[in-house]
């Protein structure tokens, strides 16, 4: 049976986000310093009120790549039969809106507690990378969901 229109549209959504989530764990991997740079020199030519970003050890290494892995996981079963894992994105969508409120929770947190230093580009690049992403990844579920109802 041909997918629909809006199957086809999660399908390759799902392996664009496989391909981007699996690019943002090899750079937790391999070159976290060379980010926390680019979003710290990012701030202080934009934010230079802000604290910069640190990487305090590997312990967030291991579960941001472990939250790559998974997303990808669900991405790649989504794409590889949308039809009967369109459902995955339900954990999908709840990984994307948690870091996101997290990253605005923690950034405005760090307004309150400035000795914290949780206000940082970093913090709230989370919500902006993640919120959209989420946003549409919901979007295209109840699309399809919507679909299986008729």
């Amino acid at each position: 049976m041909e997918l629909t229109r809006n199957e086809k549209i999660m399908k390759y959504a799902a392996l664009i986000y496989a391909v981007a989530f699996i690019g943002a764990a090899l750079v937790f991997i391999c070159i976290p310093g060379l980010m926390f740079g680019m979003m710290n020199d990012a701030s202080r030519a934009l934010f230079p009120s802000l604290p910069l970003a640190s990487d305090s050890g590997k312990f967030w290494v291991s579960l941001a790549v472990s939250m790559m892995a998974t997303i990808t996981a669900l991405s790649l079963f989504i794409y590889k039969d949308v039809r009967n894992n369109y459902r995955m994105a339900v954990p999908l969508v709840t990984a994307k809106f948690t870091s996101s409120l997290f990253g605005l929770g923690f950034f405005l947190a760090g307004f309150a507690r400035p000795e914290a230093g949780w206000n940082t580009l970093a913090n709230i690049i989370i919500l902006f990378s993640d919120f959209p992403l989420g946003v549409l990844m919901l979007a295209l579920y109840r699309l399809v969901k919507k679909e299986r109802v008729k």
